[in-house]
């Protein structure tokens, strides 16, 4: 369990993911137990002492606590939200809860990637994307050095692993295949799990799609060297990112601006400072640290990479419309609508 708590990432977020319930970045790489058939458990974590006129929030998160999710921490731990008047709660659940708890105003926020953003506003559902998390796709294709799949057009004719034909990886692998301009039929597919890790150190299959900060991850910590192809160096897919709904923007902005700027505070506070963000994490988890402190350390160096950008929360309208293109050209979602009405940057400082 410690384990699958430590290496378990967004993209149900972790941005974050696989147990969306339809087709399309926050993600259980790890099998997740079926889905929750009431609201995720609210949990509050310590913090400063919030002043007299705080706002109390919850957030949905991803799945489970993990160490992707430090800047969270942070933020509740150095005052942040407190500062801005806030008392944040988390509810752990997965990513669909956060589009139907939102959607439907019985929670504040979520942590959501832009694919179930856009899937939600064509079924009317008032969802708007405040503020970037992560700086691209989380999604990655990695494989076995010794396999030399080092480009898009080294999978033709390959055998890849996805842990589902729906989801954010799975999201992610046709967005690959769409900006690489390759066909399905010219690669072979191969549901294997979440077993992504083990697929491919049998040789069951040539690659396997997964998360940036997750299975390269366990890989290198098991002395392998591999080939590491991004989704985002060929598909403009819209990352994991802070949602709301637009009730809150027009009741409540200041509660809006508010959490986007702690936030904010908190990821560049743990991009700055690794180390202390680590040490705070474990506060929280317990079960990041001992024997698991090795891995949750690699997690949180290549999430890392996924939070640095020049302008930490930025919502990139270029994004946003290249996403909006692959999702119809790809069949995820069918109805035109205005896609600028799916996200904004009035609240990113």
């Amino acid at each position: 369990m410690k384990k699958y708590i430590v290496l378990g990432l967004i993209v149900c977020a972790g941005w974050l993911t696989a147990c969306a319930g339809e087709p399309t970045p926050a993600p259980l790489p790890l099998p997740p137990p079926p889905p929750p058939t009431k609201a995720p458990v609210a949990t509050a974590v310590p913090t400063a002492a919030p002043t007299a006129a705080s706002n109390e929030i919850n957030v949905v998160m991803g799945y489970i606590p993990n160490v992707q999710f430090a800047p969270w921490y942070v933020a509740q731990s150095k005052g942040y939200f407190a500062e801005a008047g806030l008392r944040v709660k988390f509810n752990w659940g997965f990513e669909v809860d956060g589009v139907k708890l939102v959607g439907v105003n019985q929670a504040d926020f979520a942590m959501l990637g832009g694919d179930q953003v856009l899937q939600a506003r064509e079924k009317n559902i008032p969802l708007v994307y405040v503020a970037n998390y992560y700086n691209g796709f989380p999604i990655v294709v990695v494989s076995l050095k010794e396999k030399k799949i080092e480009k898009a057009q080294d999978l033709v004719g390959k055998k890849i692993g996805l842990p589902a034909f729906w989801g954010a990886t799975y999201t992610g692998w046709r967005a690959l295949l769409y900006g690489a301009n390759i066909k399905e039929s010219d690669v072979k597919t191969q549901d294997v799990g979440f077993a992504q890790v083990a697929a491919l150190s049998q040789g069951v299959v040539d690659a396997v799609a997964g998360y940036a900060n997750n299975e390269p991850v366990q890989l290198r910590l098991q002395g392998k060297e591999v080939n590491v192809m991004r989704v985002a160096d060929y598909s403009r897919l819209v990352g994991i990112g802070l949602v709301t709904s637009e009730k809150m923007i027009a009741e409540k902005p200041h509660v809006v601006r508010g959490i986007v700027a702690a936030l904010m505070r908190g990821v560049q506070y743990s991009i700055d400072n690794p180390s202390d963000a680590l040490a705070i994490t474990i506060q929280n988890i317990p079960e990041a640290g001992g024997t698991n402190l090795r891995t949750t350390d690699a997690v949180l160096k290549a999430t890392i990479d996924l939070w640095k950008s020049p302008h930490p929360g930025y919502v990139d309208p270029a994004a946003w419309a290249a996403s909006y293109k692959f999702m119809k050209d790809a069949g995820f979602i069918k109805a035109d609508f205005d896609v600028t009405k799916a996200y904004t940057n009035k609240f990113v400082p």
